[in-house]
């Protein structure tokens, strides 16, 4: 016999009380049963956000470090090719011994420009494409006149350092003519 029996028996309750105090209860069992899923599933959800958002930060530090890591091999190939480029310029630059010509080429930020006295040989074959002028490097601002070969592998590796450079290239026979004259 449960404590609302006793009660009932005893006269202390009547059956429409006893019938109430019964829903009640299950009403507050089914309340806490509830409440206990909530929690379970609040406790799941609330673990599924915590590693979400630590996969999240993972992932930022990840693509930080790769974005890192692309700036550093930047950096490394804008140096190899800065080095090299000197390399390239100081092993192949063609002698400039003073001369009465003067030819005039762009400075390195193209907003001007400068001259260089060179022979008249040299002048000519820098007008005929024969010669090219190249910037040697920012540390050290001094002009060299270089072969086109060396002047296509500069252009490969730093194209903006090429002052000077005729493609096209000219008569030799109408320029000769033109002194003649």
């Amino acid at each position: 016999m449960n404590l609302r029996d006793q009660l009932l028996k005893a006269g202390l309750v009547d059956k429409k009380r006893a019938e109430q105090a019964a829903r009640e209860q299950k009403q507050a069992q089914k309340q806490a049963q509830g409440q206990q899923i909530d929690k379970a599933t609040r406790e799941r959800e609330e673990a599924a956000r915590v590693e979400r958002e630590r996969l999240e930060r993972e992932a930022e530090q990840v693509r930080r470090r790769k974005e890192a890591d692309a700036r550093e091999a930047e950096r490394v190939a804008a140096t190899r090719a800065l080095l090299s480029s000197r390399a390239i310029l100081r092993q192949n630059r063609v002698p400039v011994r003073g001369g009465t010509q003067r030819f005039y080429h762009w400075s390195p930020d193209r907003r001007e420009c400068w001259k260089l006295s060179v022979t008249e040989w040299m002048a000519t074959d820098l007008r005929c494409g024969r010669l090219a002028i190249a910037w040697l490097d920012d540390d050290n601002p001094r002009v060299v006149v270089i072969d086109p070969l060396t002047a296509n592998r500069i252009e490969a590796i730093r194209p903006e350092l090429i002052l000077f450079r005729n493609r096209g290239g000219i008569d030799t026979d109408a320029s000769q003519q033109l002194y003649e004259d």
